[in-house]
């Protein structure tokens, strides 16, 4: 796959064509002024990408891959590219047979470093696809030497009924070494020819023709609270938010088009479970247990292709770890975890097919659409706290997770067990969950300051817990592959060999922990959290 050589600059002008206009004409208006050369005439269709999440919209980055009209189906020799949305400008491309899904397919360089620092591990996604017919021309001048690249370009969106057509695009890019030539050819266009500039990006108005928004906050794991709230009304808007996220996560889980879908859509599911567990006396009892008790079985039946997906995503970690000589030899435990991670996902979208879970969705959108429970639930003892204001129930929700985190941490020895580092963290997590959901009731600058010091105490027991799990199902998987024969001795032995180091690592973590606890608690910082979400700030309706 060669790189194109084409001209680039970060100068471009792009003038607007209004719909229909004459190009024939305009382009015997250039020729009386410049000497014109047509390089190409090109019909294409043109697939703009991004990832579920938008991620390269966020950082004025445009994606796609124009394939020649008429070779859909066919083999056929497309042009991946890479533009700055707003200027148009393209900051690399290469001619490609296909759309790479993830930066790893991508052998051009400078476009997998570009996409790896923004997509991650998400997957490149069809956003629209557009019918575009593109001419090219050189402008010359006396050598017949190139001084300036002008492309005329047209676009309809595909499929499209009504036969929605968008403004056009004249763009106007210099040659090295020709910036005057340029500049005059800029003022003609503009002046004599008077064609507008470029208001509104391409792509933004693309979007906005087919009536798409960008959603960018898709995966935020909190929405807008105002404190004036009951705590009923806060925690439906809460859920809501949740369940939404739940809902449009899950056609990326069922197509399995990258392992952030269910990664997303699990975290969802903790924070709805947290929410549930950690405000009490809202819900009447017999719905609590209800979807408590489901949405526990959905994080169980969710979580072995869950486990499979991040083993894949640390497989080339654990290759590194390993000698050289000794790296290829855990190849075939990549086979397995596919195998077995193409058998969980066929296993959870029967799951997710079945009356049980169907029952649960309809469940909760009836209880998240009625708008009278409240007034039902209020004359309960069981709901008492529903019409309390909020920030009074969250803030000694807040307050009590928070001295149950000093506590439990403030217990565990070097002789404690694996499983009382494992509660602690998952204490932690309900304390970040219940701040996260209530945020807007404390300063955000506090806040973010306060939780910063609380992920590096999270991060440390996160790891700390991959490797107790990591080291036990490394061997059971081991096992595994030699009743599969899928692995031979040399495997094994490699396996082993990480196993090894893993035990090392989790070594030192432990090691590590009770300096790690007390810089989260040293007297400081109990200060700044214990003033941030105490009940006596609360109750002046006072923000720290």
């Amino acid at each position: 796959m060669a790189a194109i050589d084409e001209m680039r600059s970060s100068q471009s002008t792009v003038f607007l064509l209004e719909q229909g206009a004459d190009i024939e004409s305009l382009f015997e208006l250039l020729c009386r002024q410049y000497p014109v050369r047509e390089v190409s005439d090109t019909q294409l269709e043109r697939y703009y990408l991004d990832s579920f999440d938008w991620r390269l919209y966020r950082n004025n980055r445009v994606c796609g891959w124009d394939m020649p009209d008429g070779s859909e189906g066919k083999i056929s020799t497309g042009v991946f590219f890479i533009r700055d949305k707003k200027t148009s400008n393209s900051i690399c491309e290469f001619t490609t047979n296909r759309i790479p899904r993830f930066p790893n397919d991508i052998v051009h360089q400078t476009c997998r470093r570009i996409l790896s620092d923004l997509l991650d591990i998400r997957a490149l996604m069809p956003v629209v696809i557009v019918a575009v017919r593109s001419r090219r021309f050189d402008i010359l001048n006396k050598e017949n030497k190139t001084v300036a690249a002008v492309r005329m370009e047209s676009h309809a969106q595909v499929k499209d009924m009504e036969n929605t057509f968008l403004a056009g695009r004249l763009i106007v890019s210099p040659v090295k070494g020709y910036q005057k030539i340029f500049e005059r050819l800029r003022r003609y266009i503009s002046g004599q020819l008077r064609l507008p500039c470029e208001q509104i990006a391409l792509f933004d108005e693309i979007l906005a023709a087919i009536g798409k928004v960008p959603d960018l906050y898709v995966n935020v794991g909190v929405c807008k609270l105002d404190d004036s709230l009951n705590t009923w009304e806060a925690a439906r808007l809460v859920l809501r938010h949740l369940f939404r996220v739940m809902q449009i996560n899950e056609p990326g889980l069922r197509d399995a088009v990258d392992s952030e879908f269910l990664h997303d859509y699990r975290v969802a599911i903790r924070r709805i479970r947290s929410l549930l567990s950690q405000i009490k006396h809202v819900f009447p009892a017999g719905q609590l247990a209800y979807f408590k008790r489901e949405f526990y079985w959905l994080g169980q039946i969710t979580g072995p292709m869950r486990d499979l997906d991040v083993y894949l995503l640390t497989f080339d970690a654990y290759r590194q770890a390993l000698p050289r000589a000794m790296q290829e030899h855990i190849t075939p435990f990549h086979v397995f975890l596919e195998r077995h991670r193409k058998i969980e996902h066929t296993r959870l979208c029967r799951k997710l097919e079945s009356k049980r879970y169907q029952q649960l969705i309809k469940a909760c959108r009836a209880m998240l659409d009625n708008e009278n429970i409240q007034s039902h639930a209020a004359a309960s003892q069981e709901t008492i706290n529903a019409a309390k204001p909020v920030r009074q129930v969250a803030g000694k929700c807040i307050v009590k997770l928070y001295k149950q985190i000093l506590q439990e941490g403030s217990l565990i020895t070097p002789e404690s067990r694996d499983e009382d580092l494992h509660e602690l963290r998952k204490t932690c997590k309900k304390f970040r969950y219940l701040v996260e959901f209530f945020h807007d009731f404390y300063s955000e600058s506090v806040v973010i300051g306060l939780l910063k010091i609380l992920k590096q105490l999270q991060d440390h027991l996160g790891e700390f817990q991959d490797l107790c799990v990591q080291t036990t199902q490394l061997c059971d998987f081991a096992e595994q592959m030699q009743q599969e024969e899928l692995a031979d001795a040399k495997t094994i032995m490699a396996m082993g060999v990480l196993v090894e180091k893993l035990n090392v690592r989790k070594a030192v973590i432990r090691a590590e922990f009770e300096h790690c606890f007390e810089a989260f608690a040293q007297p400081d910082n109990r200060v700044a959290f214990m003033d941030t979400f105490s009940l006596h700030n609360q109750s002046r309706g006072r923000t720290v």
